[in-house]
């Protein structure tokens, strides 16, 4: 008897369950977009270069150099 009861919960929680519509997709980052639109064609060295692991040490690099306390006497 207790098979039935679930059985008869489970099909009445599935049109419910059924109707939920999903989340909205985010908006499209413009700038991103925009930027897929212009590396279309891109030379084949750039992608290897962007592909490599030369390009994510520097990229690395840059964001350490980026996050870096920076000192006052260093102003310009």
């Amino acid at each position: 008897m207790r098979h039935y009861g679930w059985l008869a919960a489970g099909l009445l929680a599935l049109p419910a369950a059924a109707a939920e519509t999903p989340a909205p997709l985010p908006e499209p980052d413009d700038e991103f977009l925009e930027f897929l639109g212009e590396s279309v064609g891109e030379d084949e060295e750039f992608v290897k270069y962007m592909e490599s692991t030369a390009f994510e040490s520097e990229l690395r690099k840059t964001e350490e150099e980026r996050t870096a306390p920076k000192d006052d006497d260093d102003e310009r």
